[in-house]
């Protein structure tokens, strides 16, 4: 199977910035992926939008899927004033691999990116649960850290508890990343070669695999490496134990990335690179993602030292919670308020919680057995 991604053209660089850079990686081969993000039935444009930039996404007809008994991915990308739209079913383009009790289910993902993003005067925090970036393919990138089971904010990396292309479902049925590889993507690619690009950021900004290009010539290559160090266990609670305390944490240099896991490349945009240590994709956003973006069910601002945010407000929970499940509510957990299953007794809730944890009705809600 040859998965592919077309070149990238010099107009696409005038006119979007950052959106038509590339590393000088990818598939020069390969003719132009169809259509908008090259899934053909994939629905049309949202309205005020036209298919766009379907030469940057994975396309979508080419590749296995998740296997027999799910539907096929799909996706579709427009284009509206300075916003680019994804639209995705959320399944992976590669075979499924179930490495949690989570079956994988077809998802209804909308992402709202800046086409032009810019570096923001301050950092800010990628959520401590839910969605950061996605891929080329259509799936939601998480930060490197579980929520509350089965390991109190654990490092899902280091704890072995994805698949192959580094991705497991959650507890909505929902496949997504916590790392990123770019064989995955694109496994012909020359190992020294310099990456394309994988994935982007919600603040706009593309996020390239591990190698890339140290001068304008690209006359040469290296991998890049997180500047972020391991102080302690990450079994539990990753950012805890995960310190970014090197030189290069503020501005990238060498082989270092920043704290957010990216660097200004030789043609000075800002770029986000995956990489095989944590944080893997993002440690912070350096750009802005547009306001009010929807960041999945376990969304929530990841706070210093990986605490569990409190407060807030879900909003409508209509269908944030399980299939099976007797209703959805807004309730106080230990991550802050979430959509949780509703129920007047134990045979109300779901056979199993998010993590695989076994759930019983407490004052209304369905909470793990073990505790809240």
């Amino acid at each position: 199977m040859r998965r592919r991604q077309a070149r990238v053209v010099l107009a696409g660089v005038l006119a979007f910035g950052v959106w038509g850079c590339d590393d000088g990686g990818g598939d020069d081969a390969a003719d132009a992926a169809p259509g908008a993000g090259g899934a053909p039935g994939a629905g049309g444009a949202p309205e005020g939008g036209e298919p766009c930039r379907g030469e940057l996404f994975l396309d979508l007809s080419t590749v296995e899927g998740p296997g027999e008994g799910y539907d096929a991915p799909a996706m579709t990308v427009t284009c509206a004033g300075d916003v680019m739209t994804v639209q995705s079913n959320g399944l992976p383009h590669h075979a499924f691999q179930q490495t949690t009790p989570n079956a994988l289910r077809t998802q209804n993902h909308t992402w709202k990116v800046p086409m032009a993003p810019a570096v923001a005067a301050e950092r800010s925090a990628i959520p401590l649960l839910g969605v950061a970036a996605f891929t080329i393919a259509g799936v939601p990138v998480y930060g490197p850290n579980e929520a509350a089971m089965p390991d109190p904010y654990g490092d899902p990396v280091f704890n072995d508890i994805l698949d192959w292309c580094k991705g497991h479902t959650g507890g909505q049925g929902d496949y997504h990343n916590h790392a990123l590889l770019t064989e995955c993507f694109f496994p012909d690619l020359d190992a020294e070669a310099p990456s394309p690009i994988i994935g982007y950021a919600l603040d706009g900004f593309p996020i390239y695999g591990a190698r890339g290009c140290v001068d304008a010539d690209c006359a040469e290559v290296v991998t890049f490496e997180s500047s972020w160090e391991r102080t302690g266990d990450p079994t539990t609670y990753a950012w805890d134990n995960h310190a970014c305390t090197a030189a290069t944490c503020d501005e990238a240099a060498g082989t270092k990335l920043d704290r957010c896991n990216g660097r200004t490349g030789p043609d000075g945009t800002y770029r986000y690179h995956a990489t095989d240590g944590f944080p893997y994709v993002l440690g912070c956003y350096r750009g802005s993602p547009i306001p009010g973006q929807t960041q999945g069910p376990d969304a929530g601002p990841m706070l210093d030292g990986g605490e569990a945010p409190g407060g807030g407000d879900c909003g409508d929970c209509t269908g944030m919670c399980p299939p099976e499940a007797a209703g959805c509510t807004c309730a106080q957990t230990p991550e802050g308020a979430r959509c949780v299953p509703s129920c007047a007794g134990d045979a109300d809730c779901p056979a199993m919680g998010m993590r695989g944890e076994a759930l019983a009705c407490v004052e209304g809600v369905c909470r793990p057995a073990m505790g809240p």
